[in-house]
C-alpha cells in the first residue's frame, strides 16, 4: 500500500468523531482508536486483549454475549440500538446512552468484528428538552383556551353590550388562532429535529454498509497479492501482476475517501470558489491523460471542440469532467469510444457521451441522491457518491448538468456553465 494510502487510512481511524473498535470472535478486544478512549476512559493499552464486556453495565453483560456469539456466527454488517437504548460503561463506573454499528473484516485468516461507536447522551438531552416544550407548549395552550372561556363567561355574566361581546370574542379567537399558530410553528420544527437526526443515523448505516463492502474487497486483495509476491522470488512477471493488483486496489481505497473528504467540504461549506482564466482545451487534455490508466482494452476517448478562454475555478471542473468522464469508462464496454465535445455559445456547454450500459428508467429520478446506485450497476465497483457530488460542484459554479439515457444504449450528459464566472 501507498505512503498516501496509508496516510488516509490512519487519518480517517484517528481522527474519526466515532468511536471504533475491532475485536475478535471470542470478544477480546484488539484495538481502539483515540475517540473511543475518550469515551469510556481507557487507554487502548488498558483494553487490548480484554472481553469487550468490560465496556457493558453488569446486568447486560449475558445478553451482549449471546447477541455477539450469535452475530459471529452469522456476520454481516447491521446496525444495533434502533427500536431500544444501549448503555456503555466506563472505567469510573459510569454509563452513558450510545448506538453501535457492526461489521466485519477478515485479516490475516482471522475474522475481526468492527464496532462503530457513537455517544447519543446529547441527542438523548435533547429529545428530553424537546418533549418537555412540546407539554409546555401543549399546557399554554390549553391556559389560553381557558381564559377564553372564563374571559366568554365573564361578559354573558356581566351582560355587556352585544358589540362588546363579539368584539371580545375576536380578540379572544385571535389570540387563540396565534397560539394554535405559534404551536404548530413549535411542531414543525421539533419535526423537522427529528428528521434530521433520522436523515442522519439513516446515513451512517448507509456509509456503514457501504463501506464495509468497498473497504474489504481492496483490502483482501492487497493482504492477498502482498502474500504472494513472497512466493514468486524467481517469477517478475507474476510479482508484476501482484503489484498492479496492490496499486489499483489503493486506487480505489483512494478514490472512495477523496470522495467522502469531497463530500463533507460540500455539506459543511468549507469547499472554496476559486476563479481565475484558463484554457479548456488545456484542462480537458489533463483529464484524458489522467484516465488512461483505467481505461479499458481498445477504449478511446474523443475530444473534439474550440478553444475556449474561461473564467471559473478549474480545480473543480476538473474534478467534475474526471467523474464523468471516469464513469463513462466504468460502465462502458471494452473497445468503447468516450465523447467529450464543448461548444462555445452564449454559455460554455461539456458534452460527455458513452456506449456503456446505460441507466433504467426507473432509477433516473433519483440518480443525483447520496448513495443511490442503479440497479444494473450493483456489481460495479461504487459508493453512489460520485454523481451527487458533481450536480454539488457544478450548482457551486453558477452551472447546470443534465443528462439522457437508456439501457443498453449509453448515457450523454451536458454540463453547461457560464464562460465568465
Amino acid at each position: 500500500m501507498s505512503d498516501k494510502g496509508l496516510e488516509l487510512l490512519n487519518k480517517l481511524f484517528y481522527s474519526s468523531g466515532e468511536g471504533i473498535m475491532f475485536f475478535d470472535k471470542d470478544g477480546k478486544i484488539a484495538t481502539v482508536n483515540p475517540r473511543a478512549e475518550q469515551m469510556f476512559g481507557y487507554s487502548e493499552q488498558e483494553l487490548q486483549g480484554r472481553p469487550v464486556e468490560v465496556l457493558i453495565p453488569k446486568p447486560l453483560r449475558v445478553n451482549h454475549i449471546k447477541s455477539r456469539e450469535g452475530f459471529v456466527k452469522n456476520p454481516h454488517p447491521r446496525q444495533m440500538g434502533a427500536g431500544r437504548d444501549l448503555d456503555g460503561l466506563r472505567k469510573n463506573g459510569s454509563t452513558f446512552p450510545l448506538e453501535i454499528s457492526l461489521s466485519y473484516i477478515q485479516h490475516e485468516n482471522e475474522t475481526l468484528i468492527v464496532a462503530f461507536i457513537t455517544d447519543i447522551t446529547i441527542r438523548k438531552e435533547n429529545e428530553r428538552r424537546l418533549e418537555k416544550q412540546r407539554i409546555q407548549l401543549r399546557e399554554y395552550t390549553e391556559k389560553l383556551e381557558r381564559k377564553v372561556k372564563e374571559r366568554t363567561s365573564e361578559l354573558e355574566h356581566l351582560n355587556l353590550g352585544l358589540q362588546s361581546q363579539i368584539q371580545e370574542r375576536k380578540l379572544a379567537e385571535i389570540a387563540l388562532k396565534e397560539s394554535v399558530e405559534d404551536l404548530k410553528k413549535a411542531e414543525e420544527e421539533i419535526l423537522k429535529t427529528l428528521n434530521k437526526e433520522r436523515e442522519l443515523g439513516e446515513m451512517k448505516s448507509r456509509f456503514v454498509s457501504m463501506a464495509s463492502h468497498e473497504f474489504r474487497t481492496p483490502l483482501t486483495t492487497i493482504l492477498s497479492s502482498a502474500n504472494l509476491i513472497a512466493r514468486y522470488k524467481d517469477d517478475q512477471a507474476a510479482r508484476e501482476r501482484h503489484v498492479e493488483k496492490i496499486s489499483s486496489s489503493v486506487h480505489n481505497l483512494t478514490t472512495i475517501l477523496n470522495g467522502f473528504l469531497s463530500l463533507e467540504r460540500l455539506e459543511s461549506g468549507a469547499q472554496k470558489v476559486v476563479h481565475r482564466a484558463f484554457d479548456l482545451s488545456e484542462l480537458i487534455e489533463e483529464v484524458r491523460e489522467e484516465v488512461q490508466g483505467m481505461m479499458k482494452q481498445d477504449q478511446s476517448i474523443s475530444a473534439n471542440g474550440d478553444a475556449l478562454t474561461m473564467i471559473s475555478d478549474p480545480h473543480i471542473l476538473k474534478n467534475i469532467l474526471l467523474n464523468l468522464v471516469s464513469n463513462a469508462i466504468k460502465y462502458s464496454p471494452e473497445g468503447g469510444v468516450v465523447e467529450l465535445n464543448t461548444s462555445n455559445g452564449v454559455e460554455c456547454k461539456i458534452t460527455i457521451k458513452d456506449n456503456g450500459i446505460g441507466i433504467p428508467e426507473k432509477d433516473q429520478k433519483r440518480l443525483f441522491e447520496r448513495f443511490h446506485r442503479a440497479e444494473n450497476a450493483a456489481n460495479i465497483q461504487g459508493t453512489g457518491l460520485g454523481l451527487h457530488i458533481v450536480k454539488k460542484y457544478v450548482e457551486l459554479l453558477n452551472g447546470t448538468i443534465t443528462f439522457e439515457s437508456e439501457e443498453e444504449k449509453g448515457s450523454t450528459f451536458n454540463v453547461i456553465l457560464p464562460k465568465n464566472n
